[in-house]
């Protein structure tokens, strides 16, 4: 091989590895989720590469959606589900009203599973549900997350109050487990 040949040779090799080429996530135009198909609503994109997409289904508008699905890409953002999880406890902790989660890892995923009690800003309650994907051929961090919202009427006593966060942590519950077992995962061209 002459030194023409070896340096388009190293060229090719440092092209294919370098981190400037690498592949980036392509968002779907829509996802089926729960048994509901989710199009694309929303998104927005940030100089320091991370973006959101958010679906939701023709029937409900995003500003009035009582389900939604959201995608947070945050490019070359390379951790460990672990470290997500370690991240995602961080700023749950810090929100106000501090919201009920549960964080877990599940083979090379992370999952969390938050409710959110409604406040001034938020008169519903939440509930979230969170899958990381930490895959190195989408150059980045994928978070997959479905959101639901349970309107409130009037003030809650106590008793109604609790029985209204079980129920939403039973739903919470099963959420998770779909999104486990969901198979999406991120196109990254």
């Amino acid at each position: 091989m002459n030194i023409k040949s070896r340096f388009a040779c190293c060229l090719l090799l440092i092209t294919l590895f370098s981190p400037a080429y690498a592949k980036v996530f392509t968002p779907p135009g829509e996802i089926s989720y729960m048994g509901k198909t989710y199009k694309l609503a929303y998104e927005n994109s940030a100089p320091n590469g991370r973006a959101i997409f958010e679906y939701t289904t023709d029937t409900d508008p995003l500003e009035k959606s009582s389900s939604l699905n959201t995608l947070n890409y945050s490019k070359s953002l390379i951790i460990s589900p672990q470290k997500w999880a370690e991240a995602t406890k961080a700023s749950s902790d810090r929100q106000i009203p501090k919201p009920h989660y549960d964080l877990y890892l599940k083979g090379n995923n992370g999952y969390a599973r938050l409710i959110f009690e409604p406040d001034s800003k938020n008169p519903a309650y939440e509930s979230n549900v969170h899958k990381s994907f930490h895959l190195q051929a989408c150059n980045g961090l994928l978070v997959f997350q479905y959101a639901k919202k349970y309107p409130q009427g009037a003030e809650l006593s106590p008793a109604e109050k609790l029985a209204t966060l079980k129920q939403i942590a039973t739903e919470n519950t099963q959420f998770a487990a779909s999104m486990e077992k969901s198979e999406w995962s991120p196109d990254c061209k």
